[in-house]
Protein backbone atom coordinates (compact mmCIF):
# COMPACT_ATOMS: atom_id res chain seq x y z
CA UNK A 1 0.00 0.00 0.00
CA UNK A 2 1.01 3.23 -0.80
CA UNK A 3 0.22 7.01 -0.54
CA UNK A 4 1.88 10.27 -1.17
CA UNK A 5 2.79 12.63 1.16
CA UNK A 6 4.05 16.21 0.24
CA UNK A 7 7.42 17.22 -0.98
CA UNK A 8 7.25 14.56 -3.34
CA UNK A 9 7.45 11.89 -0.27
CA UNK A 10 5.84 8.79 -0.77
CA UNK A 11 4.39 6.39 2.17
CA UNK A 12 4.93 2.79 1.67
CA UNK A 13 3.30 0.12 4.01
CA UNK A 14 5.01 -3.46 3.54
CA UNK A 15 2.30 -5.90 4.94
CA UNK A 16 2.88 -9.28 6.34
CA UNK A 17 -0.63 -10.93 6.98
CA UNK A 18 0.78 -14.45 7.50
CA UNK A 19 1.15 -17.19 10.23
CA UNK A 20 5.32 -16.35 10.19
CA UNK A 21 7.64 -14.00 9.33
CA UNK A 22 8.43 -13.13 5.84
CA UNK A 23 10.44 -10.89 3.46
CA UNK A 24 8.05 -8.31 2.09
CA UNK A 25 9.74 -6.54 -0.51
CA UNK A 26 8.33 -3.69 -2.99
CA UNK A 27 9.53 -2.55 -6.53
CA UNK A 28 10.11 1.27 -7.56
CA UNK A 29 8.11 0.34 -11.10
CA UNK A 30 5.26 -0.96 -9.18
CA UNK A 31 5.16 2.64 -7.60
CA UNK A 32 5.62 4.43 -10.97
CA UNK A 33 9.21 5.44 -9.49
CA UNK A 34 12.58 4.61 -11.22
CA UNK A 35 16.25 4.84 -9.66
CA UNK A 36 18.00 5.30 -6.61
CA UNK A 37 15.54 6.36 -4.01
CA UNK A 38 15.61 7.45 -0.13
CA UNK A 39 14.92 5.54 1.80
CA UNK A 40 13.70 6.12 5.86
CA UNK A 41 12.32 3.31 8.08
CA UNK A 42 9.34 4.97 10.19
CA UNK A 43 9.25 2.80 12.84
CA UNK A 44 13.07 2.12 13.52
CA UNK A 45 13.55 5.81 13.22
CA UNK A 46 16.23 5.26 10.90
CA UNK A 47 17.41 6.52 7.13
CA UNK A 48 18.24 3.65 5.26
CA UNK A 49 19.90 5.30 2.71
CA UNK A 50 19.70 5.54 -1.63
CA UNK A 51 18.68 2.30 -2.61
CA UNK A 52 17.98 1.05 -6.19
CA UNK A 53 14.99 -0.78 -7.94
CA UNK A 54 13.29 -1.91 -4.75
CA UNK A 55 13.37 -2.19 -0.76
CA UNK A 56 12.70 -5.68 0.87
CA UNK A 57 12.26 -6.14 4.98
CA UNK A 58 11.65 -8.59 7.56
CA UNK A 59 8.09 -7.98 8.55
CA UNK A 60 6.64 -10.21 11.84
CA UNK A 61 3.64 -12.11 11.42
CA UNK A 62 0.62 -10.26 11.17
CA UNK A 63 2.85 -6.88 11.16
CA UNK A 64 3.80 -4.32 9.05
CA UNK A 65 6.97 -2.32 8.35
CA UNK A 66 6.13 1.75 7.51
CA UNK A 67 8.93 3.21 4.78
CA UNK A 68 9.17 6.66 3.30
CA UNK A 69 10.80 7.09 -0.12
CA UNK A 70 11.84 10.11 -1.76
CA UNK A 71 13.94 10.96 -4.75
Amino acid sequence: MARPLKDNVLAVGLFNRGEATATVAVRWPDLGLHGKLNVRDLWAHKDRGAIANQFSATVPAHGVVLITVKP
